[in-house]
């Protein structure tokens, strides 16, 4: 039920943390994979001797955008799937945060996936095999969040977006999107300060423990197989409990 040999996958920010653990989940099926972003990882993202192709791209800027899929359109025959995944946002006070702030937030987190999601789906749609967009939202999109303002509502639109997109795209493209709760990466001794505090937030969380990239990966491989064939416009919560 599981087949993604073969496959074409771009992954949105794929060097490091959630990104690249869903490169490489693709990769150990053999599926070919291509990873959106704006500096190449330090080390080759790689699976099973699979390795991903990087390609250089800020998709924020349309010309970046539309390059790279150019350079993924002559490099693959399709595209069937999409992993929306680059996003964040640092804390900053809605009171006290610039507009210029606000703007940057929301374009990387909402904005640019409808416009990488715009470009691939016209490709997409074209194909005689139903593709799928994954987007990769956040806790923040369904709860108040102090600190996160522009990121929050930014996620929230983005699982409403993924509805929309689902309907109109139906049936060649299913769309879906995963709201994720805490993960911890190689990243999160820097944003929480120590394994103690991390310990502290993993307590809370009714599974106990924080979440792994592979478990975002999981849900990737799940909503991109055949079990899911009758799943689109869906917001799948992986947050171990803890909303």
């Amino acid at each position: 039920m599981i087949n993604i040999k073969n496959k074409s996958v771009v992954v949105t920010g794929g060097t490091k943390g959630i990104g690249a653990e869903i490169a490489k989940a693709y990769l150990k099926l053999s599926a070919n994979v291509y990873i959106l972003a704006r500096q190449k990882p330090s080390r080759t993202i790689q699976s099973k001797g699979n390795k991903a192709t990087f390609i250089e791209c800020d998709i924020r800027d349309i010309n970046s955008l539309d390059n790279a899929v150019m350079e993924i359109k002559n490099l693959s025959k399709s595209i069937d799937i999409l992993i929306n995944n680059a996003g964040g946002s640092p804390l900053n006070d809605a009171l006290k945060a610039s507009n210029k702030f606000h703007e940057a937030i929301i374009d990387l987190n909402l904005s640019a996936p409808l416009n990488v999601s715009q470009r691939f789906a016209k490709i997409m749609i074209k194909q005689k095999t139903v593709s799928n967009i994954i987007n990769i939202s956040s806790v923040t999109a369904t709860r108040p969040t102090p600190g996160s303002a522009a990121y929050g509502a930014a996620k929230g639109g983005l699982v409403n977006l993924t509805k929309t997109l689902a309907v109109e795209w139906a049936p060649k493209i299913k769309v879906n999107s995963i709201i994720v709760g805490y993960i911890e990466t190689e990243n999160s001794i820097l944003h929480y300060g120590s394994k103690k505090e991390i310990n502290k937030v993993a307590k809370t969380i009714p599974m106990k423990r924080m979440g792994k990239p592979e478990d975002i990966a999981n849900a990737c491989i799940f909503f991109s197989s055949n079990l899911a064939d009758w799943i689109t416009g869906a917001a799948l919560e992986v947050h171990g409990g803890g909303e």
